[in-house]
């Protein structure tokens, strides 16, 4: 099995099913599973489309379920609330390129530095001059571009005027100085989480939206966990059963009468 890992470059086997993966689920837990997305609409609570991927990670899947969710609802724009989970600057990019207005809270940033005062959030960017002042008053000037993980980064440093800082020690641990990273897409990022910020009520509905189906099917349906095993039968597993959901949602939204009569062929 080492050997096959190493072959096939991944860090995990499931000898139950080999396109499952190890996921974080519900109480901070870890199980084999799938990343089912879907999206859903606003009005109705209809599963407009859906996608199930062995990736644990949702990073990428808005821009592509919202593209999904345009071409099917048959609109030149739309809007889109996610979680956390889904904040990725180049997803963001791809919404704002195609058209998707996105909702999405903006991650928790690790400190980054020594002392609460010195996280930074605290440096202020200045966007006339390129430049970010630090809570010493001094001035952080951009330097190269640094990529990590496939997201690339404007580095900001001063290290002439941090050797003789005094408040270099509650700074930062690095001998040269304090370095500050700014995504080169920051300016969308920025406008994202303004537009999710002031239009609290708006993404709160968020939950109510795309949780609603999976309460329905999960919670009151019973319907847990897949039967099946292997990416395409569990994508086919989980079309029948929201197409069960659609078919129930539709009869109490316009009744059997209607729905008979909508289905009748012309």
């Amino acid at each position: 099995m080492q050997e096959e890992m190493k072959e096939k470059k991944v860090n995990e086997i499931s000898t139950t099913d080999p396109d499952a993966r190890m996921m974080a689920v519900n109480n901070n837990g870890l199980n084999v599973c799938y990343n089912v997305q879907t999206a859903v609409d606003q009005k109705n609570k209809l599963i407009v489309d859906y996608e199930v991927i062995n990736n644990p990670t949702d990073h990428g899947q808005l821009s592509v379920m919202g593209q999904k969710a345009k071409e099917i609802l048959g609109v030149d724009e739309i809007k889109a609330l996610a979680d956390k989970g889904y904040y990725s600057s180049h997803d963001l990019k791809e919404c704002d390129d195609k058209d998707i207005e996105a909702y999405v809270a903006k991650q928790k940033q690790a400190g980054g530095g020594k002392d609460p005062e010195f996280y930074p959030d605290r440096f202020q960017y200045n966007q006339d001059q390129n430049t970010y002042a630090c809570p010493a008053g001094q001035t952080l000037y951009p330097s190269r571009i640094r990529k990590i993980k496939d997201v690339e980064y404007q580095e900001y440093n001063n290290f002439c005027v941090c050797k003789t800082c005094e408040f270099k020690e509650r700074c930062t641990s690095s001998e040269k100085g304090r370095t500050i990273l700014r995504n080169v897409d920051q300016a969308l990022l920025n406008e994202v989480d303004k537009r999710t910020r002031e239009n609290k009520e708006l993404y709160a509905q968020r939950q109510m939206i795309v949780e609603h189906p999976y309460g329905t099917i999960k919670g009151i349906w019973g319907y847990s966990y897949f039967l099946t095993r292997g990416l395409l039968s569990v994508n086919t597993e989980s079309a029948l059963s929201f197409l069960a959901y659609n078919l129930r949602r539709a009869i109490n939204i316009l009744g059997v009468v209607k729905m008979v009569k909508r289905l009748a062929p012309a």
